[in-house]
């Protein structure tokens, strides 16, 4: 009967995950000519039930939703440089979400590479998520155009530590809630979601966006996925006069 409940535990955890959006990253580039600009960027978790957060040890979140975004605004928002002002910092707690956003003004978008250097260092430390990250966004003029170039990139440690041996006699449920475990933690990290989009300051003429609306605004939209199988950064790319 334990057992019966525990997996019971992790299905009602893969559903709130799935119903609530799981983990959104989204970036917004307002871009001016000379390289300056503003950016907004949105972090959000799924706000699950305290109960769950709480529950069994190895079969509900590590940390408190409320922690993890505290960590995030943190390592988003301090240690900026000079060259970047915070103009705005708002959370928001609704429609079974739980985030942040905070709106920076740049002087050079170079400078944006040192909020996303520091986005992850915390989280990406965890048993579970434990990686690097690679973040960066710039542009270069040439032949009368300017090219917009970024890259994500999130590489998760996949070695996984060598199981002991299990004695003789261990109830074979037992694996197969691990297993279970093992597959609801795939697929919580796979639905993490991304949506990055620069609105440029003339007509875009070439890019390898999903869409370009008005001429002027490029959307890329990306999953966590991209990075489990492939293993290579994802490429966003735009040229405008």
């Amino acid at each position: 009967m334990k057992i019966k409940r525990m997996a019971g535990y992790c299905l009602v955890l893969l559903f709130c995950f799935c119903a609530s959006g799981c983990f959104l990253i989204e970036q917004e580039i307002f871009l001016n000519a000379d390289g300056s600009g503003e950016m907004v960027l949105y972090i959000s978790l799924p706000d699950l039930p305290e109960d769950l957060t709480s529950g069994p040890a190895g079969m509900g979140p590590s940390k408190n939703p409320k922690l993890e975004v505290e960590q995030f605004k943190k390592e988003a928002t301090t240690n900026l440089p000079p060259t970047i002002k915070l103009k705005e910092l708002k959370e928001v707690r609704q429609n079974g979400s739980l985030g942040f956003y905070a709106v920076f003004q740049f002087k050079n978008i170079d400078d944006l590479n040192r909020i996303f250097a520091n986005l992850g260092k915390e989280s990406l430390q965890a048993p579970e998520m434990k990686g690097k990250s690679l973040w960066t966004v710039g542009l270069e003029k040439r032949a009368g155009k300017t090219n917009y170039s970024a890259k994500l990139l999130i590489d998760l440690d996949d070695k996984k530590e060598e199981k002991k041996k299990e004695p003789e006699g261990t109830d074979p449920s037992v694996q197969g809630l691990d297993e279970l475990g093992e597959k609801v933690t795939s697929l919580i990290l796979s639905s993490i979601k991304m949506r990055f989009v620069l609105h440029a300051p003339s007509p875009i003429t070439e890019t390898n966006a999903d869409i370009v609306l008005r001429e002027k605004t490029a959307v890329w939209n990306c999953s966590f996925a991209a990075f489990a199988k492939d293993k290579k950064p994802i490429e966003m790319k735009a040229s405008f006069q």
